[in-house]
């Protein structure tokens, strides 16, 4: 995952929906981890940034950081996990069982609602010509 991470042009809120497949199709979640930390802070426009006003050694040294504290912060999930006996594929619930609460309906009617009453017409404005 450090390998796909680093050169791939990712931003973080885009890269948590692409772990969060990836672990739910098998992948550990310390990988996921080193791909959230690593993707967001190493895509090529920040190395370009970074070798134009700090220079080659300095960014290098930063590249290498990153890998190094993401590899290690993902060895450690990974066993953190082990240790607790913890897996994250029991956690998901069958479709066949689930279910819409009363809670979850009168939460989506009372958007419904929300977005109806934003979207009337409004009274007294004059509309830009």
């Amino acid at each position: 995952m450090l390998g796909i991470g680093i050169p791939l042009y990712i931003c973080a809120s885009a890269s948590t929906p692409i772990a969060a497949a990836l672990v739910l199709k098998g992948l550990s979640p310390g990988a996921a981890l080193v791909f959230l930390l690593a993707g967001p802070a190493t895509n090529a426009a920040t190395l370009t940034v970074l070798g134009r006003q700090l220079g080659r050694a300095a960014t290098l040294r930063y590249l290498l950081s990153i890998a190094v504290c993401s590899l290690l912060f993902g060895w450690l999930v990974n066993r953190l996990y082990a240790a607790a006996g913890i897996n994250i594929i029991d956690w998901l619930a069958p479709t066949e069982t689930a279910s819409s609460s009363p809670l979850a309906i009168a939460s989506a009617l009372l958007l419904l609602a929300l977005i109806g009453w934003n979207l009337r017409p409004k009274r007294g404005c004059k509309k830009d010509s």
